[in-house]
């Protein structure tokens, strides 16, 4: 036997000892590894407390935001899935498309006429909200001007964290809306209309109704 061919054989059979010892089989079958149940606790099942409303499931890309319409002419709050990121007149849009059929059911309703529309929203250094509004809206009068201005002044001190008030606006001017008595307060010394805030309707504000 030449001497290249005994290197050769030679090879064949070392590779043949190796293969074992590698834990590889020569039939390149993979081996199946059992994995220890502590590796993924709770199967790998999300924990529960992930959602953050018990209400809703909270899909991918979505986060909740308060909106808010009446019940017995009283505002209750109304958790909206809506698609991330969340631009400030997000929610505020939600709210114009009024309840759903099965919410309008139940008695939800809402004082916002249709065609009203938001023009823009800002925040201040101050943290108020300005929501510029159509004209539609501040055609309301007496007591649908009150709630529907209740409504979304609850849900526009939902678009910050610590809101300090709301102003509305037309054509970028501020106006004076009616508290939930029906009285507009003075402009401050500053000449300065003055926002609302949650107090100025908390007669309307039901208690413990969240839907």
């Amino acid at each position: 036997m030449s001497k290249s061919k005994l290197l050769i054989l030679n090879a064949v059979v070392f590779i043949l000892f190796a293969l074992p010892a590698c834990g590889l089989s020569s039939n390149e079958t993979p081996n199946v590894l059992e994995v220890p149940e502590d590796v993924f606790p709770d199967g790998g099942r999300l924990p529960a407390d992930l959602n953050p409303d018990d209400s809703l499931e909270l899909d991918v890309g979505t986060t909740i935001h308060p909106v808010y319409f009446l019940l017995d002419s009283q505002i209750v709050e109304v958790k909206r899935r809506l698609l991330s990121p969340v631009f400030l007149e997000a929610p505020l849009n939600n709210l114009l498309i009024g309840p759903s059929s099965s919410e309008a059911a139940t008695g939800l309703e809402s004082a916002i006429p249709e065609g009203t529309e938001i023009v823009n929203v800002q925040v201040s250094r101050n943290n108020i909200v300005a929501i510029h509004l159509n004209a539609n809206f501040f055609a309301l009068q007496g007591a649908q001007r009150i709630r529907a201005t209740a409504q979304l002044v609850f849900t526009g001190l939902g678009l910050v964290t610590d809101a300090q008030g709301i102003l509305f606006l037309l054509d970028g001017v501020a106006q004076q809306l009616p508290d939930s008595r029906g009285i507009i307060a003075e402009k401050a010394s500053d000449g300065f209309v003055q926002p609302l805030t949650a107090d100025d309707f908390a007669p309307l504000r039901a208690q413990n109704k969240n839907l």
